[in-house]
């Protein structure tokens, strides 16, 4: 199979992580029971907002915009992780699940923050 060119956003480690937890996530609907559509339904939103929020931003055009983005984005991961933490609570996926799931999102949430902080210095040194 023919392997494909990053381009972008893709080459960022940050965005490495922001699929890896997307990986694991993805693990997580499967179980839990079908009743509780709208748990499934808030963590793969939030899922969502962290990867649209940072690609969104990335391409703006516009450091400040993408500034402002990123935070969307971290937000989004907190709500990640909060979803993710009440899923393990209710006993719906297991410690070793969760173990996995909270370490990417902490490791997630750190790069979407350093990456946020460097662009913040870069923009106070433009100015």
């Amino acid at each position: 199979m023919e392997q494909k060119e990053e381009k972008g956003h893709e080459k960022m480690i940050v965005w490495k992580s922001i699929e890896e937890l997307d990986e694991i996530v993805r693990e997580i609907p499967r179980k839990i029971p079908n009743h509780k559509h709208k748990m499934i339904d808030q963590l793969e939103s939030s899922n969502d907002s962290t990867a649209a929020n940072f690609v969104e931003g990335y391409y703006s055009g516009s450091l400040g915009e993408y500034i402002k983005f990123l935070k969307y984005s971290r937000r989004s991961c907190a709500e990640v992780f909060v979803r993710g933490r009440r899923v393990f609570n209710y006993g719906y996926i297991d410690k070793e699940l969760f173990d996995r799931f909270e370490d990417r999102c902490i490791k997630t949430g750190y790069l979407i923050d350093q990456t946020r902080k460097s662009l913040e210095e870069k923009q106070a040194r433009e100015r």
